[in-house]
């Protein structure tokens, strides 16, 4: 995919991106040659050619035929240092995390590993202890917890709190858990986002209960739209893109944000831009394009034809800064740890915090 910077800059020439970017799209797809005995693992990064510029990644490991491997502390295309790591730990089930220096709490609160997932999902290989908290009573503890060892006053400062889990089967279960994580919130004095990732609400009463717990975001999981019925688990294959296209909608009409996770490497650029361009209009933030991270040789077996090329993620790219670019909205560093963006988006330079 990547032979070494030179080869980056080449391609910066061509298609306009910075080769800071090329890099690190190239690194998400391809992963990690690692003599380590784990699957996954999530670290700072700092490019050789941005060492004032921290990243937070999550890669796959094991991968024998990336040109990248991890030695030590270093990551080095085919031998060549490009990039230093620290702070890397295995990425297991963890109840939650800190993003945007502490004003954004990702919540894994359902016990995702429960989920029967995706083919693309890196939950069924992992091993380690995945808590849940279930009850009020455990919401209320774990955030009192939070601010006590973090020091907090309270959560005040808190701008969102995301549920980001797979396990719920029923959208009346989803609804009963959110109003929870509202009634602790408010405990804490936080008034901030509710933001759930999830394909699980999509009915207009669901819209309806959504709407009176806001502030509430919603990111539609919408993946893929080829071989969804054996890539994705069945809450989310049943719904067609034009019922996701509806969900959104029914979401925005109710002053809910609105935007979808879509991974890039599954489908052909044809069929994904012809749906992608349906999803414009019901969409208020901007979308979590996520590069396609294989595993294992079963998840290689879904990378769409042409998707081992690095000039096709460097297409979608643009094609879908044509597609949203018009729309003013623009990709937060921090959101997202495989994005196909991370210094720029089209000629413009993304600021803000990257962890």
């Amino acid at each position: 995919m990547l032979s070494d910077r030179a080869h980056a800059e080449r391609l910066s020439r061509e298609w306009g991106v910075h080769a800071d970017d090329i890099m690190l799209i190239a690194l998400n797809s391809c992963g990690l040659q690692a003599d380590i005995d784990v699957s996954r693992l999530r670290f700072r990064i700092r490019l050789d050619s941005r060492p004032d510029e921290q990243l937070y990644m999550i890669l796959s490991l094991g991968r024998a035929h990336s040109p990248f491997e991890l030695v030590d502390h270093e990551i080095r295309l085919n031998g060549k240092r490009i990039a230093i790591i620290d702070s890397a730990e295995e990425d297991d089930a963890v109840l939650g995390y800190w993003r945007k220096d502490r004003r954004v709490l990702t919540l894994n609160s359902n016990s995702r590993s429960q989920c029967i997932g995706c083919v693309f999902c890196p939950n069924t290989l992992e091993d380690a202890s995945d808590p849940r908290l279930t009850a009020l009573d455990d919401l209320h503890s774990y955030f009192s917890a939070l601010v006590e060892n973090f020091s907090l006053a309270d959560m005040t400062e808190v701008e969102r709190v995301t549920v980001c889990t797979g396990c719920f089967k029923h959208e009346h279960l989803a609804l009963q858990h959110l109003q929870q994580v509202r009634e602790a919130m408010t405990e804490q004095n936080c008034s901030g986002i509710i933001h759930f990732l999830s394909s699980i609400l999509t009915t207009t009463q669901g819209m309806d209960a959504a709407a009176d717990i806001s502030p509430f975001h919603l990111t539609l999981t919408a993946e893929c739209f080829t071989q969804r019925g054996v890539i994705l688990k069945e809450s989310k294959a049943n719904l067609t893109p034009a019922e996701m296209v509806r969900v959104l909608g029914d979401a925005a009409e109710r002053s809910i944000m609105t935007d979808f996770t879509y991974i890039v490497g599954l489908d052909s650029p044809e069929v994904a831009l012809q749906h992608l361009a349906d999803f414009v209009p019901v969409t208020t933030t901007f979308p979590r394009f996520q590069i396609y991270q294989s595993h294992n040789n079963l998840m290689d077996l879904f990378i769409a034809d042409g998707a081992r090329d690095i000039d096709f993620y460097l297409y979608m790219r643009r094609e879908i800064e044509d597609l949203f670019g018009p729309t003013g909205l623009r990709p937060k560093p921090w959101e997202n740890y495989r994005p196909l963006w991370y210094f720029t988006f089209a000629d413009e330079p993304l600021r803000g915090e990257r962890i």
